[in-house]
């Protein structure tokens, strides 16, 4: 008797997700992102890379302190 063939899945495919909220660059399923609750005007959800969110919400932080000046 034959053994069947072990299947083995390939997960090679990379597509086109949509574009960064903050840089306006591309942004693949192999990149690191997050997905918002809001809705941009085509009304998909918003998208952005983990790092230009990260440094997005840094600068705010960073403005919020500087006007409290004791």
């Amino acid at each position: 008797m034959q053994g069947h063939k072990k299947k083995t899945w390939k997960k090679n495919s990379i597509f086109h997700v949509g574009f960064c909220k903050y840089c306006k660059k591309e942004l693949v399923n192999t990149d690191s992102f997050v997905v918002f609750l809001s809705v941009d005007i085509k009304g998909e959800r918003e998208k952005a890379h983990y790092e230009c969110m990260r440094k997005a919400d840094e600068d705010k932080t960073y403005e919020n302190e500087s006007k409290f000046d004791w």
